[in-house]
């Protein structure tokens, strides 16, 4: 098919989306893309929607699929669900060149759905940072992005978290006083997304705080907990772990036994092992998922 020919089709909203006519979307020139831009905005807006999420999914399930090229054009679209989509569909994209119009989202967009999603979208980069993969002055910009919007008394809560979970894997003395303060909050999302960045920063010195929250009334906060015990790969974490294992919460108990896996040791692979004998289906597919990823086989 051809690119004419796909965007008649993404045009008329009675038409299904298909697969095969999608791909014609991978790969674009710059020519191509410049066609599809002067017509993308005559899409009805949820149609836009649409199209992006189909692409999402083809591109986890196809990795020859690169619709990155769409993806950075809809960072502009006047829809903030489609900015937002277009930002989840780039998460694998680490082109460096991103980080401007990211920050400039993050700072700018009247939509506090498009800026969480940008402080989020910023985190890739913050790793890459840390790893000196990108150049230190994208960084630096990276960093202080999210920082002014964790400053920023009249920013959303669900931004503000959003960029302290991001901001994290920096673990300057700035950001430990960023991931306290959150930490001091009476607002559970926001001590959920403190714990979340002391995982991230994989500083030993939150490990007590970090076990302690793994018996947490809240399932929310005990699954934070879990998954950022994973982070952190401290053996010393495994005997707290396995005691979620049977925790009334799924969400909890997947986590803690991910996490088992993640930080391994041989407590840990008794563990998972005992885990394939549960009557409960979902445990024993994490047991198994955790157990591969110790490099262990499930059938014994």
């Amino acid at each position: 098919m051809t690119l004419e020919q796909c965007l008649n089709v993404i045009l008329d909203s009675e038409q299904p989306l298909r697969n095969a006519e999608l791909m014609t979307l991978s790969g674009m020139t710059i020519e191509e893309l410049e066609a599809i831009g002067s017509a993308w905005q005559d899409v009805d807006s949820e149609r836009r929607q649409l199209v992006l999420q189909r692409l999402i999914e083809m591109a986890e399930d196809n990795l020859d699929a690169d619709f990155n090229s769409l993806f950075r054009l809809c960072l502009k679209d006047e829809d903030p669900e489609v900015k937002a989509k277009a930002i989840e569909g780039l998460w694998e994209c680490d082109d460096r060149s991103l980080v401007t119009p990211l920050a400039g989202l993050l700072r700018d967009d009247p939509s506090d759905r498009v800026r969480a999603a940008a402080a989020t979208a910023l985190g890739k980069f913050t790793v890459l940072a840390q790893h000196g993969k990108i150049l230190s002055k994208d960084g630096e910009r990276v960093r202080e992005s999210l920082t002014e919007a964790i400053r920023n008394s009249d920013e959303t809560r669900e931004v503000r978290r959003r960029a302290v979970e991001a901001v994290a894997p920096f673990n300057t003395p700035e950001v430990h006083q960023i991931i306290r303060e959150t930490y001091s909050s009476d607002q559970l999302e926001m001590k959920c997304s403190a714990v979340y960045a002391m995982g991230k920063s994989c500083n030993p010195q939150w490990l007590s705080t970090i076990l302690n929250e793994l018996n947490s009334p809240h399932p929310a906060m005990r699954f934070e907990a879990a998954t950022a015990c994973g982070e952190m790969g401290e053996e010393d974490a495994v005997p707290h772990l396995i005691q979620l294992f049977n925790d009334e919460d799924q969400q909890a108990q997947t986590s803690a036994i991910a996490a088992v896996g993640a930080i391994g040791g041989s407590l840990a692979k008794k563990a998972l092992l005992r885990c394939l004998k549960s009557s409960d289906d979902l445990v024993v597919e994490a047991a198994e998922e955790a157990l591969e990823v110790l490099g262990e086989t499930s059938d014994r």
